[in-house]
């Protein structure tokens, strides 16, 4: 009878152990968890939705894309769910309109407000065809579309990352994007209630230089400038970029330039013709010869 009461005992604590440790599981599981509230409004100074909305929140990987299966999927006029941490994309539908809004959830409650009636553009960057998105920094600048004028634009917004979002009224729209010292212009109509997924292809190649006095190659640091190979109206090159090593390897834009390299007072040039995805290698030959192009500016112009 004791063995008999000694195993009940034994089994019944047990049971409470496996229930609490069970509970503590659960519990820390909720607690993991964050809250999250997700209303709408229509315009930037619109007043807040009422009437339901198709909300749908999906997970983005560590490319930031997003999931072929949605986490969350709700009709309602303000979404109250609880995400555990991560990335996500939430996207709503209501009057044929649609917005989408990216968000990160941590350990504090997340509160967001989806504008429709604006237009949000969502935008990465590839060096060529082909290639995976950019997962550096890149400095993204929104500005307002001027005919005629690429500079002409006011700045909306400025980003540093390797995607970037904008939430901007309907309109036309420049996006600059600045990497590694060169820049380009996507030139963007958006219309109110839609959400645009945009990726810049940069058309971007290499050159990698060497530069040899004789035969004997030169180890020392040079100046290396990459010029645009047509003059302008002084005849003089504009420059492209720049930089100081033995052996360079810079990133341009399709093209045509010049490369120039200067050491002490020897200098040499070469043409140079770079197609996006490959690396062009070039060797230039340094002499003291008269005629070296005249570089317009030290200001890198690299658009």
């Amino acid at each position: 009878m004791r063995t008999f009461t000694r195993v009940a005992t034994f089994l019944l604590a047990v049971g409470v152990s496996v229930a609490a440790f069970l509970t503590a599981g659960n519990a820390a599981n909720a607690a993991a968890e964050a809250e999250v509230t997700i209303s709408a409004t229509n315009g930037a100074n619109g007043k807040e939705m009422t009437e339901p909305v198709s909300w749908t929140i999906t997970k983005l990987d560590k490319n930031g894309k997003p999931g072929k299966n949605p986490t969350v999927q709700e009709a309602a006029a303000v979404l109250k769910t609880k995400l555990k941490p991560g990335q996500y994309q939430v996207l709503g539908q209501a009057k044929g309109m649609a917005a989408k809004q990216t968000f990160t959830v941590g350990k504090e409650p997340v509160v967001r407000t989806v504008m429709f009636g604006m237009s949000e553009i969502s935008i990465k960057m590839i060096t060529s065809k082909g290639r995976k998105p950019v997962k550096d920094p890149i400095q993204w600048e929104m500005l307002t579309y001027v005919k005629g004028k690429p500079d002409g634009g006011k700045r909306i917004d400025i980003v540093t990352a390797p995607t970037a979002s904008f939430v901007v009224p309907a309109g036309g729209y420049v996006v600059r994007a600045s990497y590694k010292g060169t820049t380009a212009d996507l030139v963007v109509p958006l219309k109110a209630g839609q959400a645009y997924d945009y990726t810049l292809n940069l058309y971007a190649g290499f050159t990698e230089a060497a530069a040899f006095n004789g035969k004997t190659k030169v180890m020392q640091d040079i100046t290396w400038q990459v010029l645009r190979e047509k003059p302008n109206a002084k005849g003089e090159h504009e420059l492209v970029a720049e930089q100081v090593s033995a052996e360079p390897k810079i990133m341009l834009r399709e093209g045509k330039y010049i490369l120039l390299a200067k050491h002490g007072e020897t200098w040499g040039k070469e043409r140079l013709n770079i197609t996006a995805g490959e690396v062009a290698k070039v060797k230039v030959k340094l002499t003291k010869d008269v005629g070296m192009p005249v570089v317009a500016t030290s200001k890198v112009a690299s658009k």
